[in-house]
């Protein structure tokens, strides 16, 4: 990465300098606007109204809208059935979010959350048309997971209001916010997103404007190491066993499921160019797509699923031959391990994540990594950069992406 596309130094030092006053907002907006009312924008809002904002919840009608909203109170009706809020938290909270159809409803919003579907010219679209709504100096945002948040911000007259905030599913359990900061976004409008994140009760980290910012970047890296092995032979069954092993509390495939196949593909597409075994997953993926295995969604990825969706086995490919050089337990479980770990250390020095917190914490919080690690870099410390270098350097001829110059912490 060049210098040029680095976090700006000058407003590193303005963040920073104001981090002890990161979990006391110093903004308070009153009302919000979100774009979108699916799963995503719906956990928003209903996290927004929980911390008692007043939300406008914009879909294309308003069945949709209310279906977003109805979301909102199905959450709250868990919540009550677990005593975590009563009946009258129940009607505060729902009462404080309005569906909306109406584009006007948003006039005087604080700030504006778009989290319309992960397309570059649907984002535009909306953010366009809703930003003459904004108040003045208000924050705008896209919840995205990998697209770019600078050409995103191109959309609206004044890129300086415009950043990036990827919550993560299920928003009301999972605590991080990856804030994502683009070239023109100003040290006040990040300041301001982080005060947000502590209203909605997330912990925050600060990320680059980058081809799959931190997160993204880093769990996808690990599905990479996952599929790489099973295309080099290795059984299914062990791949996910190790990572279990290993500390993750799901395998790697079982979670590619989970996300459905075409998410990663999607992914993929976005980035600017593919190393040769992105590629090679890349036509794997793909072919398994064609064969009608997306995801559990679709009845049947690297599992195939049972009719009611409850039960499932590993899918057997048999183009795939068994690897005649079978690897350990250890192995695989120190390939899933150090490929996230050593994406993360490429993070730090191209200056995606501006310290080692903020990768240990988003590392552990939002993809997973085994917690009983402390997180990608305590991982390094922990068993000796010297030794993670060596295991990384072993791992070469498995491809590509366990290419590095050094390792410097």
């Amino acid at each position: 990465m060049s210098a040029q596309n680095k976090i700006d130094p000058a407003l590193l030092n303005q963040v920073l300098q104001q981090t002890q006053s990161r979990k006391h907002p110093t903004y308070k907006p009153q009302k919000i606007g979100i774009l979108g009312a699916g799963m995503m924008g719906a956990g928003i809002a209903f996290v927004a109204a929980k911390a008692g904002l007043q939300v406008i919840l914009k879909e294309l009608s308003l069945e949709l809208a209310e279906a977003g909203k109805n979301h909102a109170q199905q959450t709250c009706i868990k919540m009550l059935e677990r005593g975590k809020i009563n009946e009258a938290q129940q009607e505060q909270l729902l009462s404080l979010i309005q569906p909306t159809a109406n584009i006007a409803d948003l006039q005087g919003v604080d700030f504006i959350i778009e989290a319309v579907f992960e397309d570059k010219k649907l984002k535009a679209s909306v953010s366009m048309e809703s930003f003459p709504y904004l108040k003045k100096n208000g924050l705008f945002a896209s919840n995205t997971t990998s697209l770019p948040i600078s050409d995103l911000a191109e959309a609206i007259p004044a890129p300086q209001f415009f950043l990036g905030m990827h919550f993560f599913s299920p928003v009301d359990r999972m605590p991080l916010l990856e804030i994502i900061v683009g070239k023109k976004t100003s040290a006040e409008t990040l300041q301001k997103a982080i005060s947000i994140s502590h209203i909605l009760g997330k912990t925050p980290i600060i990320v680059q404007d980058s081809p799959g910012f931190f997160t993204s970047r880093i769990f996808f890296n690990y599905l990479l190491e996952a599929i790489i092995m099973r295309m080099e032979g290795i059984a299914a069954e062990q791949i996910e066993l190790e990572a279990k092993h290993a500390g993750f509390a799901i395998g790697p495939l079982a979670v590619l499921d989970e996300i459905s196949i075409p998410l990663m593909l999607h992914v993929y597409a976005q980035l600017p160019h593919l190393n040769l075994s992105q590629q090679r997953c890349y036509t794997y993926l793909s072919k398994m797509v064609q064969q009608g295995r997306r995801g559990r969604k679709s009845g049947k990825g690297f599992y195939t699923y049972t009719e009611d969706n409850q039960g499932k086995e590993l899918w057997t490919d048999v183009d795939i031959n068994p690897s005649l050089s079978p690897l350990s337990a250890e192995i695989i479980q120190q390939r899933l391990l150090n490929s996230m770990a050593l994406d993360s250390y490429r993070c730090l020095a191209e200056g995606v994540i501006a310290s080692e917190l903020d990768g240990n914490i988003g590392s552990v919080l939002g993809v997973g990594y085994p917690a009983s690690t402390g997180g990608v870099f305590q991982y390094i410390r922990h068993i000796g950069i010297d030794r993670f270098t060596a295991q990384c350097k072993s791992f070469r001829p498995y491809g590509p992406q366990w290419e590095f110059e050094r390792i410097d912490l």
